[in-house]
C-alpha cells in the first residue's frame, strides 16, 4: 500500500490528458447550452428576445468539435475497458453507468421543459404537471430511428441525445470487440 491509501491500481496508465480535455468540453458545453437563448436560429427551451447571429457561429464551432472530441474520448477509454473488463463486463458496466442515469433522467427530468415550453408558449395552456407527464411517456416503439427507438408525441430525450447515442455504441461495440478477439488469438495490441 502507497502513500495514496491502496489507490495506485485505480489510477495507473491513466490518461491524464484526456480527463482534462473531457472536463473542458463539458465546461465548454455550459457556456454552449447558456448561450443558445441568444441564438436566432435554434429551438431552444428558453429564448431571449433580442438574439445575434454571432451566437449561431460560436455554436457552430462547439457542435462541429465538442461532440465529436467527446465521442473520441469516450471510444479511447472504451478500448481500454474492453480490455479490463471483456466485452459482457463492459456492455454490464456500460448499461449500469450510461443505461440508469438515461432511464431516471428521461423519466424524471426531461418532461419538465417540454411542459414549460408548452406553458410559454400558450398562456391558456393549463394541463397539470402530472397530467402531462403521463402524455410524455405515452410510447411506442419506433425502430426507424435508432438508436432513438421510442417515439411519443410529447416525449424527447432532449439534451441525453449524446447519452442515448454512447450507449448504443457501447452496447454495438462489445459483440464485435468479442468477435475481434476471438478471431485474432487474445485482445487487441496495446
Amino acid at each position: 500500500m502507497g502513500t495514496n491509501g491502496g489507490r495506485a491500481g485505480a489510477y495507473e496508465g491513466r490518461r491524464v490528458e484526456l480527463d482534462i480535455l473531457r472536463a473542458l468540453v463539458v465546461l465548454g458545453l455550459v457556456f454552449f447550452h447558456s448561450a443558445l437563448v441568444f441564438s436566432p436560429d435554434d429551438d431552444f427551451y428558453v429564448k431571449n428576445p433580442q438574439t445575434t447571429g454571432a451566437v449561431t457561429v460560436l455554436a457552430g464551432f462547439g457542435v462541429v468539435w465538442a461532440m465529436p472530441m467527446l465521442f473520441l474520448v469516450a471510444g479511447l477509454g472504451a478500448r481500454h475497458s474492453i480490455r479490463r473488463r471483456g466485452p459482457g463486463g463492459f456492455a454490464r458496466e456500460r448499461l449500469l453507468r450510461l443505461g440508469v442515469p438515461l432511464v431516471f433522467a428521461t423519466v424524471v427530468l426531461c418532461p419538465l421543459p417540454q411542459w414549460l415550453r408548452l406553458r410559454a408558449a400558450d398562456p391558456g395552456y393549463d394541463e397539470s404537471y402530472p397530467g402531462f407527464w403521463r402524455r410524455f411517456l405515452t410510447v411506442r416503439p419506433d425502430l426507424a430511428d435508432f438508436p432513438f427507438v421510442l417515439d411519443g408525441e410529447y416525449f424527447e430525450t432532449g439534451h441525453l441525445w449524446f447519452v442515448v447515442l454512447l450507449l448504443a455504441f457501447c452496447l454495438l461495440l462489445a459483440p464485435v470487440a468479442g468477435a475481434l478477439a476471438t478471431a485474432s488469438g487474445g485482445w487487441f495490441p496495446r
